[in-house]
């Protein structure tokens, strides 16, 4: 079962340390894939550096789960080095 954050009440919304916590173990993920995620111009971009693409599936599974609209404004309320730091925490 999939958390749809734009089909549930307000009241219903996972913490925000929480929805961070979920981004940062997606974020580890990705890296392990060698993927990585950026913002460009706001929206959010991909890149593939020689991917494991076995991991791929995984990650687009998380991206999807969370959201996009969730994790570019993970990014834009965070530095470089604070996703580091829950990337490895999660």
């Amino acid at each position: 079962m999939s958390l749809q954050l734009d089909q549930v009440e307000p009241a219903e919304l996972p913490n925000q340390a929480a929805l961070d916590l979920a981004i940062g173990q997606m974020l580890a993920l990705a890296k392990a894939a060698n993927v990585s995620f950026q913002l460009a111009d706001g929206r959010l971009a991909v890149r593939f550096v020689n991917p494991r693409w076995q991991l791929w599936p995984g990650v687009r599974q998380c991206l999807d789960e969370i959201g996009i609209d969730a994790v570019v404004s993970y990014f834009q309320r965070t530095t470089a080095e604070e996703r580091e730091h829950l990337s490895q925490a999660a």
